[in-house]
């Protein structure tokens, strides 16, 4: 419990030298230098100032009020910040990992690429009595807020998060494994591409909240509100889209059997004819799961969010199909035309490329112009992929651990902030990682 005798008006603040004493003392404290003395700024008013890449360890910074403060790559790991207000504060890329957070206010801050593993950012119950006034204390339970945060690439593996306001903020790419989200307010919030693998949404709200390109897996929907929720394009556990479906979520369809043959036909009809008869395939938002695919020519497919779960694509033409978000996990691709697809934001975990062309697409009548693969934000952990082309493909920020990429060819690739596994004395690709899996 805290406790607060001061009004709002009423906080603490710190001129510069001060503060800037208060931080060269703390940072010899959190490097355990002579002299270093823990930094308690507990309900102080340190609005505006600039804090930028400061160490913050273990700091007490309880019922602070941070209004629009400047934190990006601040170190506050194990840092008490029970009940403060961060509302736009710039939080980009630092570290509160196990820090104290209940009851914080992160509304409309900036907490891009912020590392938030194992906070404690449950509900906080905060005293306030007034001097001036006898009787008891008030006592308030404080809900963590994040509403309308810029959260995208969050990091909040393991933390526990507990009935927080989610409302409309943006967790694209965020890294939620095993988060408790139990009975929170998540509405609207956008979750395109995050990773929500064992995370606990059970009894939440996420009405209107978007799922596209997100890893659920293992995680729990007990009792939340789904309303309007789009889990198009999500990968979910068997036998959790029709559950879903029925509570309201928007989800992919399913596609009769006799529906597919027809499709291949008319868009063969319409590849032949240069597009003036039959039609361009759109398995948009269909399950294709353990299709056969082989060998077929699905040039310039429309396959988005798609759910292709162990299909048999082997030696298809799959060159300028778009398969954005799609789900391809286990599919079978070995030598396959994939060259100009488009595969942003694709998983593609324990899928078979082997030996698949995902080289350019280059015009036959203007070889300046080219297409390449975009496999941008894609998921390839343990992917198959010996052999295979890859030259000048965009790979930014592509998961690639576990895969292999014996003699898979990636010159010229876009490798910014994509994960490749350690290379070994068999590994002959080339391009440099921006980052390799210990």
């Amino acid at each position: 419990m805290s406790l607060s005798p001061i009004g709002d008006d009423q906080r603490p603040t710190l001129d510069r030298p001060t503060l800037q004493q208060v931080l060269s003392d703390h940072q010899r404290f959190a490097t355990s230098q002579p002299g270093g003395r823990r930094a308690l700024l507990s309900f102080h008013d340190l609005s505006d100032h600039d804090l930028s890449g400061r160490n913050l360890s273990e700091a007490d910074l309880t019922g602070a009020v941070m209004h629009r403060t400047l934190l990006p790559g601040a170190v506050l790991r194990r840092a008490a910040l029970y009940g403060a207000d961060l509302r736009l504060a710039n939080l980009d890329h630092a570290d509160l990992s196990r820090a104290d957070l209940r009851g914080v206010c992160f509304r409309g801050a900036s907490l891009r690429g912020t590392r938030l593993i194992e906070a404690d950012i449950r509900e906080a119950i905060l005293t306030r009595y007034d001097r001036r006034r006898s009787g008891d204390p008030e006592l308030r339970e404080v809900r963590p807020d994040f509403s309308s945060a810029d959260a995208r690439g969050i990091d909040l593996s393991n933390a526990r998060v507990g009935q927080a306001y989610v409302v409309q903020a943006d967790f694209s790419d965020a890294v939620l494994c095993g988060v408790n989200l139990r009975g929170a307010d998540l509405r609207h919030t956008n979750f395109t591409g995050a990773n929500l693998d064992r995370a606990d949404l059970s009894q939440a709200n996420l009405a209107g909240a978007c799922f596209t390109g997100a890893l659920l897996t293992g995680s729990v929907l007990d009792g939340a509100r789904l309303d309007a929720a789009d889990f198009q394009g999500a990968i979910l556990d068997p036998g959790v889209t029709d559950r879903i479906a029925r509570r309201g979520a928007r989800t992919i369809q399913p596609t009769p059997p006799d529906a597919l043959p027809l499709l291949v036909q008319s868009h063969r009809l319409w590849l032949d004819s240069a597009g003036r008869r039959g039609a361009r395939a759109d398995v948009s938002d269909r399950d294709l799961s353990d299709a056969d695919l082989r060998a077929l020519d699905l040039t310039a497919l429309l396959a988005v969010r798609c759910r292709l779960v162990h299909a048999r694509m082997h030696k298809a033409i799959l060159a300028m199909a778009d398969l954005s978000f799609a789900d391809l996990r286990g599919a079978g691709m070995t030598y396959a035309d994939l060259r100009g697809i488009n595969l942003t934001r694709a998983c593609l975990s324990g899928a078979d490329l082997r030996g698949a062309n995902l080289g350019p697409l280059v015009s036959a009548h203007r070889p300046d112009r080219q297409w390449p693969v975009r496999l941008e934000g894609a998921r390839l952990i343990g992917t198959d992929l010996r052999g295979a082309r890859l030259r000048q493909a965009s790979l930014t920020g592509a998961d690639l651990s576990e895969a292999n990429l014996e003699g898979c060819d990636l010159e010229g690739a876009g490798l910014e902030g994509c994960v490749l596994p350690r290379p070994t004395p068999q590994s002959t690709y080339t391009g440099t990682p921006a980052q390799v899996v210990p």
